[in-house]
């Protein structure tokens, strides 16, 4: 029995998630559907990691008075979360406004941007077989030294390091080559298309793979509509098939695709397996409302 635990490393946010009931009016009132849940990619990915039955633990940083609200979300899906609490800075939130098949996304970073890298502990380490890190982390939060300097802390453990970039709208405002910097040290980078195609400068999935595979030993790709791309450094890239489900709600996907593909590397399988995972994971996902699995009661 694999004993490994995942130590996922990031954003805790509150999402607001505005449905308008017809076209937003300037300057008057829109009548619309508002709901608030916890959401952020680190979180999520935690979430569907603890529900798949993987040990988990979250690092992360939240507004006074939000640690235990967040912690129970959490623990709810065997998630042990680490959360500690800025005194001055609120809980991050972001406001998801929904038209149709389309998302506008307003982000307010709040006390994710003051997480320390000191918070990921030699202790939790010391368990771990998978460190998952968001791109989130690095645009506020971490330095690029700091980056560094947790994944050699992490290596020294003997811990496999995962990175979701996270964003294409923060990789820009970050800056490519910078961002590209940071990967070094890196085990496997897990963009979507769009994100490889802007870390890369390329276009045609192959090509992306084959850039970033210069950058970061393995490469998942995610985003295609009937297929994620496996790219190791040296060896012959592979498909993965994704299968047709029709979608209740994608916005777990991707953290669902992650969480299934660490679970797999934590118990043992190779990485194109675990990409299979993945897909399986992003599956329940998509047939599910909301970015967390839904939990029976």
């Amino acid at each position: 029995m694999n004993t490994r635990r995942a130590v996922v490393v990031g954003d805790v946010i509150d999402d607001i998630i505005v449905v308008p009931r017809g076209p937003i009016r300037t300057d008057t009132d829109t009548a619309a559907s508002i709901t608030r849940h916890p959401g952020g990619s680190a979180c999520n990915t935690a979430a569907w990691l603890g529900w798949l039955g993987a040990g988990v633990d979250l690092v992360g940083r939240v507004g006074t008075g939000d640690a235990e609200r967040h912690a129970d979300a959490l623990r709810a899906s065997g998630v042990d979360a680490h959360l500690s609490e800025d005194a001055t800075l609120p809980t991050g939130t972001i406001v998801i406004v929904v038209d149709g098949e389309t998302r506008t996304m307003l982000t307010d970073r709040g006390a994710n941007a003051t997480l320390s890298v000191n918070a990921v502990t030699d202790a939790l380490l010391a368990h771990a077989g998978v460190l998952h890190l968001t791109g989130y982390s690095l645009f506020d939060a971490f330095t690029r030294d700091d980056l560094h300097a947790l994944v050699a802390r992490a290596r020294a453990a003997g811990v496999l390091v995962t990175f979701d970039p996270g964003s294409t709208g923060f990789i820009a405002d970050y800056g490519v080559e910078s961002f590209r910097a940071a990967l070094a040290d890196i085990d496997v980078l897990l963009p979507n298309l769009d994100e490889g195609r802007l870390l890369s400068g390329e276009h045609d999935r192959d090509a992306v793979a084959a850039a970033l595979v210069g950058y970061c030993p393995a490469v998942v790709i995610t985003g295609g509509s009937s297929s994620v791309l496996v790219a190791r450094r040296g060896e012959q890239s592979v498909e993965v098939a994704v299968e047709a489900r029709a979608a209740v709600d994608p916005t777990g996907a991707g953290d669902a695709f992650t969480a299934g593909l660490v679970a797999a590397l934590l118990s043992g399988a190779d990485l194109v397996a675990a990409a299979h995972e993945g897909v399986r994971a992003a599956g329940i996902a998509v047939t599910q409302p909301g970015g967390r699995p839904v939990l029976s009661r």
